[in-house]
């Protein structure tokens, strides 16, 4: 075997055993006419088979470009291209490091010579935002959404108005309702009015949690979601057009509602839901209005001080508050987040809130409409479970693909057992703990697919996981 070959194999080697940093050291020690060889084979044996290399607490961006300036902008900049990759010289290879929580999920897009916006062209997970797609950056401890996934289970039925008209505003807009499924039609009915309708139907994946959440979570009585969406969304949701939007939903949309399905006169039954811009509007209709609503789901919101007063001075009487916001968020709502929260916690006002290692991002947004019905609306038996994000009350594995270890956690923090089995259907190992949290060390199996099972737990109790040896 060449030095030279020997050399490129131990550098590959060390950046999956002992990290990116020891790799780039490493590289910097090698002569310049060797080292595009070895990044070369880096990319052709990505630790998981993908980029960012995500490590314990550490993020390494890393690309193969011809360019003078390769850059990254997303949640962690504020989508201003201000992490700048190095370039390793005599290489087309760039790279730099960002730290961050174990469970964090991040948007970004590489910037080349500070013009092309791209995808990160070794990174096959995309999550869809109001401008198109960004790359995600998943954490090792960060679990995916398993509701807005398709699982084939009964759908919501769905009616259509067209063109619905505003005097008001003098425009129209399409608006959709989603009957749960399992729907009474005979039962007066929990409404939801949601804001930004459509992005919650397309990026939030609505269809998909309830017909989920139906399944999982039958003791929650499920809301007809009314999604409208706007037609000028910021003049509309804060500006010179807001009391004119609010007489639309409440003398034109909510009348014809109720003129279609079998609703409940109960303040306690009906909800807002929005997020960012339309976690504002959703604020102020609870203010304006506490004789028709009492329940808000409210994600990554904007609370001016109209939205900050009207909850200050309205009757208690069943009012209920979801609120979400990112670590990574527009930095100018997070202090008017921290006001509110004190606010509502000084009236005494019943919340559920929750601050995640995530950006201004529909991918946080999806996955916590779970989280925010259930807080808004717990089911009797099942209070405590209410506050969890599904993915505690499902197997856990991570990293996944992985090499090395793999890290089980049990649903519900519950100490138990899991089996291992191959595609063959055999049993190669069970893990035994005291605690939730166990370790698989495969050793010396053979790489490939390999399924854990939870014996005795309901609903999704098994895990499909990637060894790569």
């Amino acid at each position: 075997m060449s030095t030279r070959l020997l050399l490129l194999l131990c550098c590959v080697t060390l950046a999956r055993a002992q990290g990116m940093s020891s790799f780039i050291g490493q590289l910097f020690g090698t002569p310049s006419d060797q080292r595009q060889a070895i990044v070369d084979s880096l990319l052709a044996d990505l630790p998981l088979g993908e980029t960012p290399i995500r490590e314990d607490g550490t993020a390494w961006f890393v690309a193969w470009q011809t360019a003078s300036q390769v850059q990254v902008a997303g949640d962690m900049t504020g989508w201003s291209p201000e992490l700048s990759l190095n370039q390793m010289g005599g290489t087309n290879f760039w790279f730099a490091n960002f730290d961050c929580a174990n469970d964090a999920r991040l948007d970004y897009k590489f910037v080349i010579n500070n013009s092309s916006w791209i995808l990160d062209p070794h990174n096959p997970h995309t999550v869809s935002g109001g401008f198109g797609p960004n790359s995600e950056l998943a954490m090792p401890d960060y679990v995916q959404p398993v509701e807005i996934q398709d699982y084939g289970y009964p759908e919501c039925e769905e009616l259509l108005w067209e063109d619905v008209h505003s005097e008001e505003l003098g425009n129209a807009r399409d608006i959709r309702i989603l009957l749960p499924p399992g729907h009474d039609p005979g039962s007066p009915a929990r409404v939801l009015v949601v804001h930004d309708g459509h992005e919650y139907l397309g990026l939030g994946s609505l269809r998909e949690v309830l017909a989920w959440m139906a399944v999982h979570r039958p003791g929650i009585r499920l809301p007809v979601c009314v999604c409208i969406p706007p037609v000028n969304r910021t003049a509309e949701y804060e500006n010179t057009n807001r009391a004119d939007f609010v007489d639309f939903v409440m003398q034109t949309v909510l009348p014809m509602v109720r003129e279609e399905v079998l609703c409940s006169e109960d303040p306690a039954d009906w909800g807002q839901m929005g997020a960012s811009s339309g976690g504002s509007i959703s604020g102020y209709f609870l203010g304006a209005h506490p004789e028709v609503f009492s329940k808000g789901i409210l994600m990554s919101p904007h609370l001016p001080q109209t939205v900050y007063n009207g909850i200050q001075e309205r009757t208690l009487e069943d009012l209920r508050l979801y609120l979400n916001w990112g670590s990574y968020d527009i930095p100018s709502l997070l202090p008017l987040i921290a006001s509110f929260n004190a606010m509502i916690d000084e009236r005494g006002i019943p919340n559920v809130r929750q601050e995640y290692a995530e950006g201004h991002s529909w991918g946080l947004w999806r996955a916590t409409i779970v989280e925010g019905l259930e807080a808004v609306w717990p089911a009797e038996s099942s209070l405590d479970e209410g506050r969890l994000r599904p993915d505690a009350l499902e197997l856990r594995a991570w990293p996944n693909p992985f090499n090395g270890s793999l890290s089980i956690k049990m649903p519900r923090s519950r100490a138990g057992h899991v089996e291992i089995y191959n595609l063959l259907g055999e049993r190669v190992q069970v893990l035994k703990g005291e605690g939730p949290l166990l370790r698989w060390h495969p050793a010396e199996l053979a790489s490939g697919s390999y399924w854990l099972v939870a014996p005795g737990l309901p609903g999704v109790d098994a895990r499909q996981v990637l060894y790569l040896r």
